[in-house]
Parts: C-alpha cells; sequence; structure tokens
C-alpha cells in the first residue's frame, strides 16, 4: 500500500512539474526559515548526502546490520531513478531562476539538475527500509505465534519496534524541508525525491532479505566497517572545505570509526 501511494506521489509530482504549477512562494517561506539558524539546517541536510548517511549509520552494523544494508542495497535503484529524472527534465534550480540576494544561500550555490532532490531520496529511502524492516520482522514474528500469544506480541509490536521508522521518516522529512531551506531544491523536486526515495528503500529492504546469507558472514560484516571508514575519509578531507553544517561531516567520521573500534573490542573479547 505505501508503494502505491509513493507511486501516485510521483506521479503527482511529475505532472506539478510539467505543468509548471508555481511554487516560488512556498519555497520562499520554507526558505526563511534557513536565516535564523543556517549552521543547524546545513548540517541537517546532510543527512540526505549517501556517503554522510552511512557513515552515521556504521553503529548499526553492530546492532541491525540489515537495514544498513537496506541503504546501501537502496542507492543504485535511487541513483538511477534520480539520474534518469534529472536528464529528462533538466529543470532549474532557485539560483537559476531567482536573484541571489531575493532567498537565503547556504553553502555553495547549486545550478541545473534540480528535479527531483537527490538528498531527499537518501533520507527518505532510509525512511523505506527502516519501515520495511520492522514490518517484515513483525510479520515473521506474527505468523509463528499461536492466536493467543500473537495479539500479546501485537501490543508490544505496536509501540517500540516502530520508533525506529518513526524517526527515520522525520528525520527524512526534516532533510527534505532542509532542501528548500539551504535554497537547493523548490518544493516539487522534495516531493518527487521523497517518493523514490521510498520506493528505493522498499526495494532495497527486499533485496536485505531476500539475500542475508550472502551478507551475514563474519568477513561480509568487516568489509562494511572498512566501507564506512573509507567513506568518512572522504568526509574527513571536506570538513577543511566545508564550513557549514561540518558538525554532522564529524558525526559520520566519529560514527564510522567508533563502530569499528567496538568491533574490533567485541572480536577481542569473544576471542
Amino acid at each position: 500500500m505505501s508503494a502505491l501511494v509513493a507511486g501516485f506521489g510521483l506521479l503527482l509530482a511529475i505532472i506539478l512539474q510539467v505543468t509548471q504549477v508555481q511554487q516560488a512562494t512556498l519555497f520562499s517561506a520554507v526558505n526563511a526559515m534557513a536565516v535564523s539558524n543556517p549552521q543547524w539546517w546545513a548540517g541537517l541536510t546532510f543527512l540526505g548526502d549517501t556517503a554522510v548517511t552511512l557513515c552515521v549509520m556504521a553503529p548499526l552494523l553492530l546492532m541491525r546490520p540489515t537495514i544498513w544494508v537496506g541503504v546501501l542495497a537502496a542507492i543504485p535503484a535511487g541513483g538511477i531513478t534520480s539520474l534518469t529524472l534529472k536528464w529528462l527534465f533538466d529543470a532549474p534550480r532557485p539560483a537559476d531562476l531567482l536573484a541571489l540576494s531575493d532567498f537565503q544561500v547556504v553553502g555553495s550555490v547549486l545550478r541545473g539538475h534540480s528535479f527531483p532532490s537527490g538528498h531527499t531520496i537518501t533520507a527518505f529511502a532510509v525512511a523505506g527500509v527502516a519501515w520495511a524492516c520492522v514490518w517484515i520482522a513483525h510479520t515473521k514474528n506474527s505468523s509463528n505465534l499461536s492466536p493467543a500469544n500473537a495479539v500479546q506480541a501485537n501490543l508490544k509490536l505496536q509501540v517500540l519496534p516502530w520508533l525506529a521508522p518513526a524517526f527515520a521518516f522525520l528525520f527524512a522529512f526534516l532533510v527534505g524541508v532542509s532542501r528548500l531551506a539551504v535554497g537547493a531544491h523548490w518544493p516539487f523536486d522534495v516531493l518527487a525525491g521523497a517518493c523514490v526515495g521510498w520506493l528505493a528503500g522498499l526495494h532495497g529492504a527486499y533485496i536485505a532479505h531476500r539475500w542475508q546469507t550472502a551478507w551475514q558472514t563474519t568477513k561480509s560484516i568487516w568489509l562494511l566497517h572498512f566501507l564506512c571508514c573509507a567513506l568518512s575519509l572522504d568526509l574527513l578531507h571536506r570538513t577543511f572545505e566545508e564550513p557549514a553544517g561540518v558538525y554532522m561531516l564529524w558525526l559520520g567520521v566519529l560514527s564510522a570509526w567508533g563502530a569499528l573500534v567496538v568491533k574490533c573490542f567485541q572480536t577481542y573479547r569473544q576471542r
């Protein structure tokens, strides 16, 4: 059902984009929020950067690796769809149509290929993976319980496990809003990015569960940790070039290497 809603949402965003419905007023209203706290919005928008997202989520490799792998598996579908739509529409960004003095720009001034928002795709892919993983676990647990126990289990499943996808969806929504706040995208770009990201997340969660035996090995988990650390080296380099929102880059670096240190400590204790 959520896939259908996302599909209709994407179709709606495309129709609005093609018919060129006015969106400058909504953009300006949201963009004005960045004036009071640009560092907050700049850091928040970094959570839509794929490398930053994977590094920040590195601790999940210690607790819920399926979610991390699901996000990684969602990248090809989300990336290909994003590049295809950007190429088809070649939509102008706010900086292409508005004077820079008319709105707030946080970070670099971006131009061209606005539709859809890639950062929003990444953020909602995380939310889609988190939701799908909890749903799959809920379905499996319910099918293995007796009717009496299933009722009691459902009461527990209605609260705690769903907190993770709820927070993921909240942060994804804020990342989408941040793309307007930093002056990088229009509202329809964010709507399309949210729908594409959600569909890509569901696809990534399916892949992660379908081929668990391919990655749920000790060697594979170690390789994923090293991948995070490799990505963090790029984030470390960017900390010297990105004055706005740099705290989120440092969070990604610390998360990646901190997770590796914990993994090494766990392995040492087991031996």
